[in-house]
Parts: C-alpha cells; structure tokens; sequence
C-alpha cells in the first residue's frame, strides 16, 4: 500500500466531520498521551490488537444529472445491513463508519459530509418525507458546529412527532425512535425511486 501524501492527507482531514468526543477517563496532557499509546501499541499482544481496516470502498461513477437510480427499499435494506457497526470519526469500512460514510453507503453514493450531501440530494420538506430521506444538520446549523446526518424509517405517532431512523452514533449503528428535530433539513437522494 502507497502512503498517502501530505496533500492527500490535508485534503482528507479538510473534508471530514469534526465530532467531539468526551473521554472517559483521565488521559495525559498532549504529547505524553501520543507517547503513552504509542508504547501501549508496542505492548500489546497481536491476538487484542484492533483489527487492520478493511480494503477501501470504491463507488459507482457518479452519472450525469445525479448518482444511478436506486429505490427506496434498497436504500433501506442497506441501512438494515449496516446496523451495528462501530462508530469511527472518519471511519469509511465495515469496521467502523461515521454518520455521513453511514447514509453515503445507504444512499449507494460516493462518500459525502454534511456539508456536501446537497450534492447527490435535495431538500424537501417534513411533509414529504419517506423512508429513504436523509435528515441532515450541516455543520453551519448544528450549535455545536460538527454536523450529523441520519436516516428516516417512518412516523412512530400520528402526530408527527416521533419517528424511526437509521443513524451511526456512539457506540454504533441503530434503528429506533427519537423525536422530530427542526434543525434537521429532510434530503432526497437524486434518482430516487418509490419502490
């Protein structure tokens, strides 16, 4: 395998999602902490060290006016298949993937951000939403400024309240029921089709 250029790795980094993850125990300031993992790495037994990512993920070509046609209940059942998967920032495999790689992969897309998901989709409105629809905070609406993006399953009341969605969020990828959030702007993927 190539290592990367610096200007890859910029590119790469200038791309992803910032998400904030709060520790969950005392860590040493800066460079000790590099240090101190860095020797736990050296220590650690092969047999508990985390698994090599898998091989990258290459996507269908993107085709003029949007991405191939895909339909609604495949884009769910690649939803469904995803589910328990880590969370990873950054993460784009099998082993663990962050909220947008989550939705690009069932989406069937190149992989997007937030902050680029406009460009294989569309906004719409509450009213319209099918399973399928992205629900996407980009990182200008979201007051934390990190952005997250998820899935719409379906209404889990009548009153529109409550719904079900698809999403990756720590630990990993779930299905179940959240409340409605206004500051997410409902998305359709380009080529959608109702079946």
């Amino acid at each position: 395998m190539t290592r990367p250029t610096p200007t890859a790795l910029s590119f790469a980094r200038s791309t992803l999602p910032v998400r904030r993850v709060a520790s969950t125990g005392p860590t040493a300031p800066g460079f000790a902490a590099l240090l101190k993992s860095a020797a736990l790495k050296k220590s650690t037994p092969a047999s508990l060290q985390a698994p090599k990512p898998a091989a990258p993920v290459y996507h269908a070509e993107m085709v003029p006016g949007g991405p191939p046609p895909m339909t609604r209940s495949e884009i769910v059942a690649n939803a469904e298949k995803l589910l328990n998967i880590p969370y990873v920032w950054g993460g784009v495999n099998d082993s663990g993937l962050d909220c947008s790689a989550f939705i690009s992969k069932a989406l069937g897309v190149s992989r997007q951000t937030t902050d680029t998901l406009s460009s294989v989709s569309h906004p719409i409105s509450k009213d319209e939403l099918q399973a399928g629809d992205a629900l996407n905070l980009t990182t200008g609406r979201d007051p934390e400024g990190d952005g997250h993006v998820r899935m719409f399953d379906r209404w889990a009341n009548a009153a529109h309240t409550k719904m079900y969605v698809y999403e990756e969020t720590p630990p990993k990828s779930i299905h179940h029921v959240i409340d409605w959030d206004p500051k997410y702007q409902p998305m359709r993927r380009t080529n959608v089709v109702d079946a």
